[in-house]
């Protein structure tokens, strides 16, 4: 059963008063050290998502981001993971009509690998790809990126806006996703995009099945997810600052993990 918090407890994903919940409590999926080892999934019925109580402080980013690698085994580098992840966001590019035909502008954020990038210059050879990350572990390792800009996107120079952007499963490790999306709009042409991939829920869970079904789920990672968004977050707080829902799929890996179009007004 959960435990029923004050009807004034303001939701940190969305912002807005709500009846939150406490769905249960999980331990550090990570060896850490963090700032506590006691932490709690909430839910949100106004913006349905789920998210981690506390988030994670900066001392813990510090230790999962810049003293960890991320990138080392040959879950994202061996050449039969390397092809599935192309054909994937290849797919999307083509079946969502993520570029315009030609002289496309790509942003990726969080980019890791930059797979976006790559799979948006085999589509249109004459794109121009910027890609940005906190981490320097794979800036050197992406020939198909025009740019590899390593820090914040807020220290990232203004350029010329961009025709797509991209954030795949890393908006789940923001602690402040809404600032995320402003300054991804800000950077935008109108009628540009942002895509969005990212953990959803276990399997069929809904609010009744409690905490069991988290604790064997696959995208639990304890404090660097910090959120599991829903659609109805996106349609809240998206059109705060200039867009809008257009394509949203939450079948992918059995339920598990959704896909997201927003559109800049």
């Amino acid at each position: 059963m959960f435990f029923r918090r004050q009807a004034d407890t303001r939701c940190r994903a969305c912002g807005e008063k709500s009846h939150l919940s406490t769905v249960g409590d999980v331990a550090p999926t990570h060896p850490g050290p963090f700032h506590t080892a006691e932490f709690s999934l909430i839910l949100c019925p106004e913006c349905e998502s789920v998210y981690l109580d506390p988030a994670p402080d900066t001392d813990d980013l510090r230790v999962l981001y810049e003293e960890s690698l991320q990138f080392a085994d040959d879950h994202y580098t061996s050449p039969e993971q390397v092809a599935r992840i192309l054909e994937y966001y290849g797919s999307a590019i083509r079946n969502l009509g993520l570029l315009p035909d030609r002289n496309a502008r790509v942003l990726e954020i969080g980019a890791g690998f930059a797979w976006v990038s790559r799979a948006s210059k085999d589509a249109s050879p004459s794109c121009t790809t910027v890609a940005q990350d906190v981490s320097a572990e794979c800036a050197e390792r992406c020939s198909w990126v025009d740019r590899y800009h390593v820090g914040s996107l807020e220290e990232m120079p203004q350029m010329e806006p961009f025709d797509l952007a991209s954030m795949t499963h890393v908006i789940e490790h923001l602690v402040e996703p809404e600032a995320m999306l402003r300054s991804v709009s800000q950077r935008l042409k109108p009628a540009g995009k942002l895509f969005v991939t990212a953990p959803y829920r276990p399997t069929g869970w809904k609010p009744g099945k409690g905490i069991e079904p988290w604790k064997s789920y696959s995208y639990l990672h304890v404090p660097a997810h910090v959120t599991y968004f829903s659609r109805q977050w996106f349609t809240r707080v998206a059109p705060r600052h200039g867009m809008r829902v257009v394509h949203w799929d939450a079948r992918h890996e059995d339920g598990q993990a959704f896909e997201l179009v927003l559109q800049r007004n």
